[in-house]
């Protein structure tokens, strides 16, 4: 008998492992079937979960830290996706960072997620927050939008709306890396009611979401890889190229084991408290992170993590 769970995130190029694990059926040999959908933003994965229209979220770490902080909600993170992926790209008139000066940006939320790292490389180079607006767009797919229709002057993108905007004129201003080297990006999310409630679900999601990003790693499967991202992502060629080769970039890239970076949330909650959005002293990384899961997942089947 298959489970099911209703998945929720972000159009991305990202999300290669989660369509791997259905088109390979590695989702359905851990008895799952996973019911995908796209947000329109952050803010929507949050209130799906707490609202049990959707079982698990891939969402930045920063905004489920936001809602517990916030709402004093019970979401947690139990894995982590990657640091970040994503880039600052501007319009074709905005050529280098300095040029944002009393430009509008196109962000997801104001206060919480990627838009923090935003504002503090933006401080870093002399801006005050009078120097800029930040205007609240939503999702990836939303934002390219906005600034290819000149609604904003530029806006974080990932792949493959960053080679698309590239192809159309945009520039590149900066990587994730270079305005944070060291963050939790998108994560796994939950609410610990549901995960208390089917945790064995939840640990076979863990282990089968493992297999398939170890999948996608294996260059036999490149050819596939592409095939997937040019099936869901709508690119091919060179653009789907080059955007595989970042999302298997050993440093920038998924995270092969799909583990939670510890210290990547830890950054994430310094960056909150710089930003005067958490007080301080900072609530510890386990208010927000629960690994028993993913743990019950790598000791089921340890053979996952070894052949990394």
């Amino acid at each position: 008998m298959t489970d099911t769970i209703r998945l929720l995130q972000f159009r991305a190029a990202y999300n290669l492992p989660v369509y791997a694990a259905i088109e390979t059926g590695i989702f359905a040999r851990h008895e799952l079937t996973v019911e995908t959908a796209y947000t329109p933003g952050s803010l929507y994965i949050i209130q799906a979960l707490k609202e049990r229209r959707c079982d698990i979220g891939h969402t930045g770490a920063d905004d489920i830290i936001a809602d517990v902080e916030n709402d004093g909600s019970d979401l947690f993170l139990f894995m982590g996706l990657h640091s970040g992926l994503f880039s600052l790209i501007g319009a074709a008139n905005c050529r280098s960072i300095d040029s944002l000066f009393g430009r509008s940006i196109g962000v997801d939320a104001k206060t919480s997620g990627f838009a923090l790292a935003l504002e503090r490389m933006l401080h870093a180079r002399g801006f005050d927050r009078a120097n800029y607006q930040l205007i609240e767009v939503g999702g990836w797919e939303s934002r390219y939008r906005a600034l290819i229709e000149g609604k904003i002057t530029a806006t974080l993108l990932t792949e493959p709306f960053v080679r698309k905007a590239l192809d159309l004129g945009c520039n590149l201003l900066a990587r994730d890396f270079e305005m944070i080297p060291c963050y939790q990006g998108t994560c796994g999310a939950a609410s610990r009611r549901w995960a208390e409630q089917y945790p064995m679900r939840l640990t076979r999601y863990i282990r089968a979401y493992m297999e398939a990003t170890h999948w996608c790693f294996d260059s036999r499967n490149r050819r596939a890889c592409l095939d997937i991202l040019g099936r869901y992502n709508q690119i091919d060629g060179l653009a789907a190229g080059h955007t595989l080769d970042g999302l298997l970039d050993p440093e920038h890239g998924l995270y092969p084991k799909a583990a939670v970076n510890v210290s990547g949330v830890a950054a994430a909650l310094e960056l909150r408290a710089e930003m005067s959005y958490l007080a301080r002293p900072i609530p510890p990384v386990d208010k927000y992170v629960d690994l028993s899961y993913y743990q019950n997942a790598v000791f089921i089947d340890r053979s996952i993590i070894e052949r990394f």
